[in-house]
């Protein structure tokens, strides 16, 4: 993969963002912690995990208030972060992930993924326009 050109301070804000996201989700139940990092239109791609894609601010909600509702521990690794394109007002970046998810049934999900995700710049700094991800290894 080529290097992309992207300053900085971009850079570092879009590492930012993720690490947002991850911490988040894994602080489990705090819906408006996590969907204020997405665009009013964002794409939650869950496809690879069979659950489809998720569109828009109040359907990405919705799912999180659902998944919380299951959680008992949650725990993302990411790594290798890499812009992938940059225009000024929207980037992509790639991070390898590894997340665990412990269930109130005692269930645990493992994913090994690389996380795909289409940023835009806005008012309020950069968010999430398109989140998705390509499993490395099944889950677990």
């Amino acid at each position: 993969m080529s290097a992309v050109q992207c300053p900085v301070e971009d850079r570092l804000a879009l590492e930012d963002l993720t690490t947002a996201y991850c911490g988040a989700v894994d602080a489990i139940g705090d819906v408006a912690g996590v969907t204020r990092l997405f665009t009013p239109d964002a794409v939650y791609d869950l496809s690879s995990l069979g659950l489809g894609r998720i569109e828009g601010i109040a359907a990405i909600g919705a799912f999180f208030e659902s998944a919380f509702a299951g959680m008992a521990h949650n725990a993302h690794y990411t790594s290798n972060l890499a812009v992938t394109a940059f225009a000024g007002e929207s980037a992509s970046i790639t991070t390898y992930v590894h997340a665990y998810s412990l269930g109130t049934d005692g269930s645990m999900l493992d994913i090994k993924a690389k996380y795909r995700i289409d940023c835009a710049r806005t008012g309020d700094g950069w968010k999430i326009a398109r989140l998705g991800m390509d499993m490395l290894i099944p889950p677990a």
